[in-house]
């Protein structure tokens, strides 16, 4: 979903879609390109020589390739899956990259601001440090540092990406599914905050990344007023005519959805986009009026 609001930001450029499918889902006006995300753990050289001529002569590559987060209960094979598909995958291009002779001059990784773990009220800008939260503080980590053997040679962009909201977006989806049905409400208490983004302003905010020069390290890719859960779901429940006043209690969520819960629903994130709104980026959507009036096209009572 990230990548198809992407690849309609970016008009003016062309665009390759390395993917494990068909192609048949890679939106008009990209290139599919088939690949395997474990060619390098793989030892497959002819597979790292074909991307690496992909890679040649580029302007950026984009890596956002990774299992899903919340498509299962986060068990140990889950959890596994959901790590080694990002480990192959950042390790596959890194390898390709280093044998390009004429690499991108910039590489934008796709992290997440479950890089901060579960820190309640604290504002949190780029310059705090990771959370304690082992499962997905760690693993975010882990993919960020699978980065490493190129840092020094490529001008590489870390974004830290909060909930990305679109009416495709199937973490929103799967959030508006009890509130459809009628029994919407806090989760856990409600008042954790959760760092979000309208999905074309994280595309526009990607291509500012990729496009300005200055621009390097880890940035928050987020809205700069993150809201906490209850909020949110009082204001998408007030535009969908649905009442929101059906608690779920911490333990029930556990018992239901396993260490998803403490991973996705639960913590508090309230990561704001310092760098991004240093370097000027503005917005189009940066509060919660702006973003449900785009999504519902009307006021609500």
């Amino acid at each position: 979903m990230i990548g198809r609001h992407l690849v309609t930001a970016a008009r003016d450029y062309e665009v390759t879609i390395l993917t494990r499918g068909s192609g048949s889902l890679v939106p008009s006006g990209a290139k599919p390109l088939p690949w395997d995300p474990q060619a390098a753990r793989n030892g497959d050289v002819a597979e790292l020589e074909r991307v690496a001529s992909v890679l040649e002569g580029a302007y950026a590559v984009v890596n956002l390739a990774g299992a899903s987060i919340g498509e299962g209960r986060l068990g140990p094979a889950h959890r596994r899956r959901v790590l080694e598909s990002r480990l192959d995958a950042t390790g596959t291009l890194v390898e390709a990259f280093l044998r390009t002779s004429d690499p991108p001059g910039v590489w934008y990784q796709a992290s997440a601001t479950g890089y901060y773990g579960d820190r309640g009220d604290e504002v949190l800008t780029e310059t705090a440090g990771p959370g304690d939260q082992p499962s997905l503080a760690d693993l975010v980590l882990r993919w960020e540092a699978a980065t490493a053997p190129v840092r020094e040679r490529v001008r590489l962009v870390v974004g830290r990406i909060g909930l990305v909201i679109a009416d495709d977006a199937p973490a929103w989806q799967r959030f508006l599914q009890p509130i459809k049905a009628f029994v919407g409400g806090p989760l856990g208490g409600g008042r954790q905050w959760y760092a979000w983004i309208d999905a074309d302003d994280q595309a526009r905010a990607t291509l500012h990344l990729l496009e300005n020069a200055a621009s390097s390290g880890a940035y928050n890719v987020t809205a700069p007023e993150p809201v906490r859960q209850g909020e949110l779901t009082r204001a998408a429940a007030r535009r969908l005519r649905r009442p929101a006043f059906v608690p779920t209690p911490a333990v029930v969520l556990r018992l239901a959805l396993g260490a998803a819960a403490d991973m996705l629903l639960l913590p508090s994130v309230r990561a704001v986009p310092a760098r991004l709104e240093a370097e000027g980026f503005e917005f189009l959507w940066p509060d919660l009026g702006t973003l449900m009036a785009k999504l519902y096209g009307r006021p609500g009572p």
